[in-house]
């Protein structure tokens, strides 16, 4: 059965959204009405569409939209089906009400529906004692009050435009507050599943607050047509599985219109909660195996989008990094010896076929290790065979910064001449913070990192200003791209309340962010990545590689981002 529906219809008398609801529960005999009431600006009006020839009716509210463009004049129109009539009314009571809302006496409404002044005077009884009315104009001014007049109007009873008319008396009332609150558009919400339990707490706090930021930048605007912009967050594990799946069937609940998370160990399980929901989802996970996943079935994956180059680009600009500091004379090598050490979740996939390649062609003899035993015990242990072993640089391929920092820790004690080359954690304020001063020489890179240019120290200003501290150089930035992403979507579909209309902006945005420019051109529905000659640092993202120098994040590589050069790490003796 048709129940309640939330529509915008222009001038033509042509639904142009739907917040709530099928647009097919709206009579389309009704829409002519409703586009003169947008045309003529009508403030507001409430009334009962209940034509004779059927036996329902459906109480309508009508407001007008916020534009001041004729063209695009429009109503927002909110409507509901009802089981009985309000105050208990009869279809012939109700007729009774609306001609006396219309100010007709009772002898001309008698005339009008060919019944004796009597019969009238007692339906105009009845209808007080009903209503709680004290005397019939008290009861006519509560049916204009409260929408309770019958459209089409009663035969006789004069054209539609006299609704037209009610709703223009309704100007300056005080208690239209109902439809008011009815007719405003409702928010449209992003859901966020962030790990602000277990591991990653910190990073999930800088996502939070730029994911806040944004939202509240993008409300101070005027929303998206007017219409506010929430953010809804759940807090997780990114390692358990069990409340992954929770939180995404939490915001989902909640009826979140689209649903974003930074990384997560079990992304696979974001992914199937999603396909089922089949709304849109924008996730930073770098994960190869999860963009192979949308390649391959468009159909069920079609509205997943990752925000950032795959994970499958590290260690191949791990070796490309290490050939260009050592051609160009920069660095002098201890040896010919490169070591990547893998930690990571199971999904994870560094690039090591192609960076093997690499490798050989560059004349490097590349060595992958996996460890042992994982988290900081494991990264313990081979910090001290880096230390013995002595590499000319190794690569910790592990995003955690408990376990990076594990590592620098132990191999510090007794540091060989090895550069030390770390992924993603460094980005996180939480590590300098640990590490201090001994952070300096480190290397470390990411396939999405915050510029150093004027729109990325804009943006640093104000989220200090805001939260009293500076971003990351990593996922604040993502999270707050991802809204900006979200808000274009929103705002060049015909309904942004449509999955399928927002995702098709999505595969269309060429977005400038503070993290790059954002744009999912092929069938992965993946950001694209930029590391040097070659590529198209218009259409992609740099995979920035980064040196913290006197506790400074200095860009390294690629140009025209980089605002720093090498430096030899303090710990490497004098040779």
């Amino acid at each position: 059965m048709r129940t309640r529906f939330f529509v915008e219809v222009d001038a033509g008398g042509e639904i142009i959204s739907v917040e709530e609801g099928e647009a097919s529960s709206l009579p389309a005999a009704l829409l002519p009405l409703l586009g003169r009431f947008a045309a003529e600006r009508v403030l507001e009006s409430g009334f009962i569409w209940a034509p004779e020839s059927q036996n329902e009716a459906c109480q309508i509210q009508v407001a007008p939209a916020t534009s001041e463009d004729p063209v695009r004049a429009s109503v927002y129109v909110s409507g509901e089906w009802l089981e009985e009539l309000p105050f208990a009314l009869t279809y012939r009571e109700l007729d009774v009400l609306t001609m006396l809302a219309l100010g007709l006496p009772s002898g001309e409404i008698g005339g009008r529906l060919h019944v004796s002044p009597r019969t009238i005077t007692t339906h105009v009884d009845r209808i007080m004692r009903k209503m709680g009315a004290q005397s019939r104009t008290a009861a006519a001014v509560m049916a204009v009050d409260q929408g309770i007049v019958r459209v089409p109007l009663p035969e006789g009873a004069g054209e539609d435009s006299g609704v037209l008319r009610l709703g223009r008396t309704m100007r300056g009332t005080t208690t239209r507050g109902d439809a008011a609150r009815r007719s405003v558009k409702r928010p449209l919400v992003i859901g966020a599943a962030l790990p602000l339990r277990g591991a990653a707490v910190a990073d999930g706090i800088e996502m939070a607050r730029a994911s806040q930021l944004a939202v509240e930048e993008l409300n101070a605007r005027g929303g998206i047509g007017g219409r506010e912009v929430g953010l809804e967050i759940v807090g997780i594990d990114l390692f358990d599985g069990d409340q992954v799946r929770t939180a995404f069937e939490e915001l989902i609940g909640r009826g979140v219109d689209v649903v974003t998370s930074g990384y997560l160990a079990r992304q696979d399980v974001a992914h199937e909660v999603i396909a089922e929901a089949r709304i849109p989802y924008l996730h930073a996970a770098t994960l190869d195996a999860m963009t192979q996943r949308v390649r391959e079935d468009s159909t069920r994956y079609g509205k997943i989008f990752q925000v950032c180059p795959s994970d499958s680009n590290y260690a191949p600009r791990f070796v490309e990094m290490m050939t260009q500091l050592r051609d160009r004379g920069q660095w002098r090598p201890s040896s010919s010896r490169l070591v990547i050490a893998q930690g990571g979740w199971e999904q994870t996939d560094l690039g090591i076929v192609r960076a093997s390649g690499l490798a050989e062609q560059h004349g490097w003899d590349l060595e992958v290790m996996r460890l042992g035993i994982t988290g900081p015990q494991g990264w313990n242990d081979l910090a001290t065979l880096m230390s013995s072993s002595a590499p000319a640089a190794v690569m910790i391929g592990n995003y955690l910064v408990d376990d990076t920092v594990s590592f620098m820790q132990s191999f510090l004690r007794a540091p060989s001449d090895t550069l030390v080359y770390s992924l993603y954690s460094p980005s996180v304020p939480e590590f300098r913070e640990r590490m201090g001063d001994a952070a300096d020489g480190l290397l470390w890179a990411t396939v999405t990192g915050t510029y150093s240019d004027a729109h990325a120290r804009a943006f640093v200003h104000r989220f200090r200003n805001r939260f009293g501290v500076n971003p990351g150089r990593s996922h604040a930035g993502i999270a707050y791209d991802r809204v900006s992403l979200i808000a274009h979507a929103w705002q060049f579909s015909a309904n942004p309340r449509d999955a399928g209309l927002v995702a098709d902006e999505l595969r269309r945005v060429i977005h400038r962010g503070v993290n790059g420019v954002y744009h999912f051109g092929d069938a992965s529905q993946a950001a694209q990545t930029y590391s040097g000659p070659g590529g198209d640092p218009s259409m992609s993202q740099a995979h920035l590689v980064f040196q913290i120098q006197a506790g400074k994040q200095r860009i390294l590589d690629p140009d025209p981002y980089a605002d720093g050069h090498f430096m030899q790490p303090p710990w490497f003796s004098k040779r």
